[in-house]
């Protein structure tokens, strides 16, 4: 790495609201694999809330990103409860998106105070927008937060695309005020990480300074193409269900693209391969048998690699998307909607397909189906590209270099979120 603030070993303290293990979902996938590599060079002190006893079993994998861990214990309401619902009914008279109420905690902003008011740290990382309140009272460091995702882009387009009206009040509610909360609170770090220079660009439109990119990566070794034995026929979907942009995707291929396939290709299934899908998309799915729905897996390699064509349907969603280029390293013929894809430097027809309307998702499915000199010519060109230009180590190496490049421009002036 091309880390240089002075010789020193930069001391860091990264603030991940959510435990990164298992690493089960895009952003805990980027921030784990990020964290293995900075270990090596800085300081890193982590703290993270910690929901036992379902998370102490990968305690001990803790001491591969970082060298001093915090936990702090907590339980995450779970969605479409009595509880989660009284959270939300709560936060419509907040000033703050229900996300990020959701993420603040009066334990985990203790925590950080004490940590940082006994120890001297050279830079403070919050890991995603929703859960920053917590860094409000923090001082006497260079601050950077680390965004996945454009979050006020996620309930613009829930607003864009839900057809309920109560829904879509709800929505806009949400997008304007994540919007709001998100310009002011990247303004009170000292620097922001984005995930792609679409994102980047958007918060420079914000009128927020010091904002850098660094690219979206994937483990070429881990996941790699295999011999598995391929379903005719088949389609497959990788991404945690819990996440409302992953259900909708899978609701509008259901309704939308699936019947127009099943026209032509009576005979073919789809496998959604993610953890704690909803109550109401497992209802939906009863009138669907060839659809099928795992929840979590340890592994997802097989099911990619076993089935036809890899599937992006979203409409919802910021950043970019992991999924894409664990399925493009492993040489999947991949079918996305633009917004799955967003900010990721492929192109249409040569590392995969790219189809936003129905009809036109669908007819590109039949057309790969039927002609594997076309898919093997996708696979080829997906395989390659993100083998020479993708890997966890050069996204890393970017993310240093950010962060010493912060630590020189020092703490500044904080404003109050």
């Amino acid at each position: 790495m091309t880390v240089s603030a002075g010789s020193k070993r930069l001391k860091v303290l990264f603030f991940s609201q959510r435990f990164p293990f298992p690493m089960d979902t895009g952003g805990k996938i980027r921030t784990g694999k990020i964290l293995e590599q900075l270990n090596n060079v800085f300081d890193i002190t982590l703290v993270s809330n910690v929901e036992s006893p379902k998370d102490d079993k990968y305690l001990d994998q803790v001491r591969n990103v970082c060298a001093e861990f915090h936990p702090v214990p907590w339980k995450e309401a779970k969605k479409y409860t009595f509880k989660f619902y009284l959270k939300l009914f709560r936060s419509l008279f907040s000033p703050y998106p229900f996300t990020v109420l959701n993420d603040y905690s009066r334990d985990v902003e203790a925590a950080l105070r004490h940590l940082t008011s006994e120890k001297h740290f050279d830079l403070l990382v919050c890991d995603f927008l929703q859960p920053s309140l917590n860094f409000r009272r923090l001082n006497g460091a260079p601050t950077l937060l680390f965004e996945h995702n454009i979050e006020s882009v996620i309930p613009r387009r829930h607003f864009e695309t839900s057809p309920n009206p109560i829904a879509k009040i709800f929505w806009w509610l949400q997008w304007r005020r994540m919007e709001h909360y998100e310009k002011e609170a990247c303004r009170t770090f000292t620097g922001t990480v984005t995930v792609s220079e679409t994102d980047r660009k958007c918060l420079k439109e914000f009128g927020i300074e010091n904002v850098f990119a660094i690219p979206t990566g994937v483990d070429t070794d881990y996941f790699a193409p295999r011999e598995d034995q391929v379903k005719k026929n088949s389609l497959v979907f990788t991404g945690s269900m819990d996440w409302l942009p992953n259900e909708d995707a899978i609701q509008f291929f259901i309704r939308d693209i699936l019947p127009r396939v099943k026209q032509q290709m009576p005979d073919v299934t789809l496998t959604v391969v993610g953890r704690n899908p909803s109550r109401r998309l497992l209802k939906e799915i009863k009138s669907h048998p060839e659809v099928t729905i795992t929840g979590r897996v340890d592994d997802v390699r097989a099911y990619i690699s076993s089935h036809t064509l890899y599937i992006i349907p979203l409409r919802i969603g910021g950043g970019t998307r992991i999924k894409a280029y664990e399925a493009m390293a492993m040489g999947k013929a991949v079918i996305s909607t633009q917004v799955g894809v967003e900010g990721l430097p492929v192109r249409h027809g040569e590392q995969l397909i790219i189809a936003d309307e129905p009809e036109q998702f669908a007819s590109c499915i039949v057309r790969l189906f039927g002609d594997a000199a076309a898919r093997a010519k996708l696979e080829s060109g997906a395989r390659s590209l993100v083998q020479r230009h993708f890997g966890w180590k050069a996204v890393a190496e970017s993310f240093a270099d950010i962060c010493a490049h912060v630590v020189q421009l020092g703490p500044g002036e904080r404003c109050q979120i």
